[in-house]
């Protein structure tokens, strides 16, 4: 294995992207359903690569770059962020609840699903089949790697392949489902800014911006006669990600029943850069969007890249529970969709409650993508509104992702004792939404009179 070897794994990654995008750009289907570029590249190296025909020389390494990725990720996450103000807190916890409440249901609904039938259905299934759902479909293919680089840690290398294979499943099927409900709610007249989803514009569809709507990714905060300034941010990104890998190395040498996932790790070192970089009066340098632009650009690598490296024999070993589980999985968001977006939102439910359920089913992109379909100004605050809860709920899905394995992997009644807890939090989570009427069930929260 040699540089090259990576460098070559890019190439081929980048050109498959660009296929991608030039297939999106050109095909109506793709369009019509508002496919990915990094899923119709993935779907096409799949076929092409060390699972398929075998034509793309991938090197063995194709697989380890997820887990690397999803650490680049999560090092960007705090980085040049705003702190939430009180004002934008204020009034969003019928979303907060939407958004929290579907991620703790997917866990323990999930796990009650794997426990309860298909353990049953399937003598010897790995009890840590049950967080496959959440971590497909809210968690998205960033979540799958993360989780299945701490199964490969504990007996269960297979939970990388099947959680990959259900965070494109969410994916796909987020849009191509969240399109019907758009067209369905359109006919019922829920909407309030489209009649039609044949409203989207065209550069929607095909990804392409033209020239005149063309608008800059970023800020220029450091003169490039000194540094780049992508290289400034690449060297504080990698800096936090470096330092991950680092502590969760030592960690385990030091306490060998102690593993603390890389990813969690880069988003603490994440926090501890920008804690260094507002206090040294450097952050006002750090511009938040291109921080974003690399988050974006290796949460691509990583779908293509995890999509590509896919062993199927290992999903059509598995294809049964899977198979239920995905169905089980589109159905609860659906009627997440329908009997919950529809009484915690007052005002524009429909636009606010569709962004939701793009999220429920992988990463907010989809959300975004659902909610310009209906919703093309965003006039619903469903994007800024997503932003803040995932920001004030991003300690209990960090907690989901890093936790209930680790307890899983022990055996014994606690995969028990984990989805009792994870019961146990939904509940409560409910209860208070019911208190404070963030959700009123059965009644609207406005009449469309009122708005």
């Amino acid at each position: 294995m040699s540089l090259w070897d990576i460098v070559t794994d890019a190439g081929l990654l980048g050109a498959l992207l660009l296929i991608g995008q030039f297939l999106r750009a050109k095909v109506k289907f793709f369009q019509s359903i508002l496919m990915p570029a990094s899923l119709i590249g993935g779907f096409i190296g799949l076929a092409l690569g060390p699972s398929g025909f075998q034509i793309l020389p991938f090197s063995a390494q194709l697989t380890k770059y997820a887990g690397v990725l999803i650490a680049v990720v999560f090092a960007c996450t705090p980085i040049g962020d705003k702190p939430i103000s009180k004002k934008e807190i204020k009034g969003v916890g019928g979303f907060f609840y939407q958004n929290t409440g579907i991620l703790m249901l997917q866990y323990a609904a999930g796990m009650a699903l794997a426990l309860g039938i298909l353990n049953k259905l399937w003598p010897g299934l790995n009890d840590g089949f049950g967080l496959l759902m959440a971590t497909g479909f809210y968690g998205g293919h960033g979540t799958a790697a993360a989780v299945g680089a701490i199964y490969k840690e504990h007996g269960y290398p297979e939970f990388f392949d099947l959680a990959n294979a259900s965070a494109t499943v969410g994916l796909v099927g987020g849009i191509v489902i969240g399109m019907i409900i758009i067209n369905w709610g359109t006919r019922k007249g829920y909407t309030n800014y489209v009649e039609s989803p044949k409203q989207l514009p065209e550069y929607i569809r095909t990804g392409l911006i033209p020239e005149s709507q063309q608008k800059s990714g970023g800020k220029i905060t450091i003169s490039n006669m000194s540094l780049d300034p992508l290289a400034f941010h690449i060297g504080i990104i990698m800096i936090a990600t470096m330092l991950g890998k680092w502590f969760s190395s030592m960690v385990q040498r030091q306490v060998s029943w102690l593993s603390i996932p890389v990813f969690v790790s880069a988003l603490l070192f994440g926090y501890i850069m920008q804690f260094f970089l507002k206090k040294t009066g450097a952050a006002k340098y750090v511009d938040r969007y291109t921080v974003q632009r690399m988050s974006s650009t290796s949460t691509d690598l990583l779908v293509i890249s995890a999509i590509v490296g896919l062993k199927l024999n290992v999903i059509a070993a598995n294809f049964g529970p899977l198979l239920i589980s995905f169905v089980f999985g589109l159905i609860l968001n659906i009627v997440w969709f329908l009997y919950v977006g529809k009484y915690s939102s007052s005002k524009d439910w429909f636009e606010r409650a569709i962004m939701n359920y793009g999220r429920a089913n992988g990463v907010i992109a989809t959300g975004v993508l659902l909610s310009r379909v209906v919703d093309p100004d965003q006039k619903s605050r469903g994007l800024e509104d997503t932003g803040i809860t995932d920001l004030l709920n991003r300690p209990i899905a960090i907690a989901l992702q890093a936790l209930p394995p680790l307890f899983i992997a022990m055996g014994g009644a606690y995969p028990m004792y984990t989805t009792f807890v994870m019961w146990a939090g939904f509940i409560v989570l409910t209860l208070i939404a019911l208190a404070f009427k963030w959700w009123t069930p059965g009644k609207m929260q406005y009449s469309k009179g009122d708005e």
